[in-house]
């Protein structure tokens, strides 16, 4: 989460800045690998009975049927995804979008690789000197977070999409290098 903040502290106050933020929040919060991040659409947010809202992921390396899943998010999460679809004139399609030479997003979606070509341009204006960040740090980054407040492996792997204890192990084993920083 320190990291987090650190990362969203140096993105710009301008639309790329926006899609950046919001980048680094749906990361953190969906626990998703680079390929499912910029897979959301506008037409995967959910509104759900109890005033929350989700977003569906279609498809993912551990649903090759696309059964899909629902993913709640935070209100701060929804009204980033609001106010770049605003910003950015976009309704529908794939949420997160490159940028063109002039500045104005393109309707392509962003690729995965551009997922951490950003985090390590981010983590380089930050100034933050861990090992190079990548689409798999917010997986690791939201996973030892979630431990450090309690939850138990059950919960963990449910959240980040792990059928394997083993699995989610691996990720949370970086947790001791993680407190020293």
């Amino acid at each position: 989460k320190d990291i987090l903040k650190k990362l969203i502290a140096v993105c710009g106050d301008d639309l790329r800045g926006l899609r950046n933020k919001l980048l680094l929040q749906l990361g953190y919060e969906t626990m998703r690998r680079r390929s499912e991040i910029v897979s959301f659409t506008f037409e995967d947010i959910e509104h759900l009975p109890n005033g929350r809202v989700g977003l569906v992921l279609r498809h993912s390396k551990t649903d090759q049927y696309g059964d899909g899943k629902l993913i709640p998010i935070s209100d701060e999460l929804f009204q980033l995804i609001k106010q770049w679809q605003k910003d950015s004139v976009l309704n529908k399609g794939k949420i997160l979008r490159g940028f063109m030479r002039d500045g104005k997003t393109t309707h392509k979606e962003l690729n995965s690789a551009s997922v951490n070509n950003i985090l390590k341009e981010l983590q380089r204006k930050a100034k933050i000197e861990v090992n190079e960040l990548s689409g798999h740090s917010f997986r690791v980054g939201a996973a030892v977070d979630l431990l450090d407040q309690g939850l138990s492996i059950e919960k963990i792997m449910l959240k980040g999409g792990w059928k394997s204890e083993t699995t989610a192990l691996m990720y949370l084993r970086n947790w001791q290098n993680w407190k020293t920083y």
